[in-house]
């Protein structure tokens, strides 16, 4: 292991190179040793080497110091790190004989814990005094550079001078140096480079009197609209003024950077203005974009919703298809229920939290695996909704879609993607309703109205319809006289009885089945009485209900 410090200091994304101590310049490098071990690994002397052949012209005076763990006695240690300063500095003095007169040798034991893992304190560091006169001075950590032409800061001295460049890629850092994201008008910004430069003579900033070429490496891919940023400090925080150059790629040695000629200190950026207010995304450099609709995982309906598919989610997306299901047509209707003989409590028991407008349906030849899709609804389709969200249903094994409390809400400041669609990260059923939810909402109140009387039959079940509403419950057994009646059931009030269809079901014979529907306003009604009769002799015999010929429900 080895880290190399060449011609600056590196250490959490931050190069350093300062002059003036000793009217030298400082270059220094580490090698690193194994547990209780003085002797210089292989690729430590390779990088002693590199080292002094890289500075051979401008050493003055070389000094050696040697260090260890916190494991062990301090005795013990500081004999340890002699060893080892004394491994490094015999193999200095074969780099050449002067070399002998120009190094210093020191040991401190454990006394500098410069790293948190012990692996890196088992080191020597060596540091070089080197000769310097006002010459061209590169800066890099990693991808960002800063490159210093010979005589931009006279008539200070470069040999006294110190320069400092640091890049960050990530929010947090951002935060922690009190950094913006805002630019001087408060406009949220989005960033794909944000880099520090600083040059200093004795403790005050310098004036550059030729422009400093700064290398800005990404973060992201590069997108079109990006511009320079110069930093503004305002109380303390900095915020981002707009020069309105363009930053343009260059790509060079494994490194996409931006270039610019920059004549000051402190901070720039490429960064771009954000698309519109509802993206209050807190990432600085990553957002959600729009979702593209030619990607393999995308499908989505005429109208544009979309649905974005996690890996594995259908076996095969070829047969996946996305449809806005506005006249609700997977609903069922009254004749559905009566077929499938259930109620809307069954399929849908809150209807009466939700104005629903429409349905998303993703149909496919097979069933969804348990993985999570996004939808994206475009805003314009819901604008006249206050509190828009999606109702997830899943698939009765008889095929229809039931609809529970499954409630979602729109994930809001995901990026630029929240500019035009709300978007929706919902389990993978392929049935989804879209509307309004209101959880406070009470069921209304169901008053008794009438009773149905069926005439010869024990033991039904009677659904009662409203053609209007399209809402279809089952009739309670009436009571009369403090005793429960087993031919009688009510019919709850509605606004006109001419609305309401009864649909009854009897499988109490053994090798048939009877069922009867009717308009309740078809059948025979008594007044003194409030009671509506179905007649025993209308009752048709079916083998299964699934036979029955429902016309009075259409």
């Amino acid at each position: 292991m080895k880290k190399l410090f060449l011609g600056c200091f590196l250490m959490l994304c931050c190069a350093t190179l300062s002059f003036g101590q000793e009217e030298a310049v400082k270059d220094s490098m580490e090698v690193f040793f194994k547990l209780d071990k003085a002797n210089l690994l292989d690729e430590s002397t390779e990088a002693i080497t590199a080292a002094f052949e890289k500075n051979k012209e401008r050493i003055l005076k070389v000094r050696v110091t040697g260090h260890t763990c916190d494991l062990g006695s301090d005795n013990y240690n500081m004999g340890l790190s002699e060893k080892r300063a004394n491994s490094a500095f015999e193999y200095v003095k074969t780099m050449g004989d002067a070399y002998q007169e120009k190094t210093e040798l020191f040991f401190y034991g454990e006394k500098e814990q410069k790293y948190d893992t012990r692996d890196e304190n088992r080191r020597v560091f060596v540091l070089f005094f080197l000769e310097d006169d006002d010459r061209d001075t590169l800066i890099k950590t990693g991808c960002a550079e800063a490159f210093i032409e010979k005589g931009t800061y006279r008539p200070t001295k470069t040999k006294k001078s110190a320069f400092a460049l640091k890049s960050f890629d990530n929010t947090k850092v951002l935060k922690s140096n009190n950094i913006s994201v805002e630019d001087t008008e408060g406009r949220k910004l989005y960033f794909n480079s944000v880099v520090h430069f600083k040059a200093t003579f004795e403790g005050a900033e310098l004036a550059a009197k030729k422009a400093v070429k700064i290398k800005m490496p990404l973060v992201n891919e590069q997108k079109e609209g990006y511009t320079f940023y110069e930093g503004v400090d305002k109380g303390g925080k900095i915020v981002w003024k707009n020069t309105g150059k363009p930053c343009e790629l260059t790509a060079a040695d494994n490194c996409e950077t931006y270039d610019f000629d920059w004549m000051n200190s402190g901070y720039c950026a490429c960064a771009m203005q954000r698309e519109c207010e509802d993206d209050c995304n807190d990432d600085a450099f990553s957002g959600v974009d729009r979702p593209d609709l030619t990607a393999a995982n995308i499908r989505y309906s005429a109208e544009k919703t979309v649905a974005e598919f996690e890996d594995g989610t259908y076996a095969d997306l070829n047969a996946v298809t996305v449809i806005d299901d506005n006249n609700k047509e997977e609903d069922l209707d009254l004749c559905e229920q009566f077929e499938y003989g259930i109620a809307t409590s069954d399929w849908f028991p809150n209807k009466h939290k939700m104005k629903d407008l429409k349905n998303i349906i993703v149909k496919s030849e097979t069933s969804p695996a348990s993985k999570t899709t996004r939808l994206y609804l475009k805003k314009e389709s819901l604008k006249d909704v206050s509190e828009p969200v999606i109702l997830v249903g899943d698939r009765h094994t008889k095929g229809y879609a039931k609809y529970a409390d499954n409630v979602v809400s729109p994930t809001p400041c995901l990026g630029s993607v929240n500019c035009e669609y709300l978007v929706y990260d919902v389990p993978s059923t392929g049935v989804y309703k879209v509307g309004d939810w209101n959880s406070g909402a009470g069921k209304p109140k169901m008053e008794d109205k009438w009773v149905l009387k069926v005439r010869l039959l024990k033991e039904s079940v009677v659904f009662v319809g409203n053609k209007k509403t399209g809402e279809v419950y089952k009739a309670k057994n009436a009571t009369r006289n403090d005793k429960t009646r087993p031919k009688e059931y009510v019919i709850y009030d509605c606004d006109n009885v001419g609305d309401l269809v009864v649909y009854v079901q009897n499988s109490t014979k053994p090798k048939f089945k009877l069922y009867q529907e009717a308009l309740v306003s078809e059948l025979k009604y008594k007044k003194a009485a409030n009671m509506y009769v179905m007649r025993r002799l209308k009752f048709t015999k079916v083998q299964d209900f699934s036979e029955a010929e429902l016309t009075k429900c259409k």
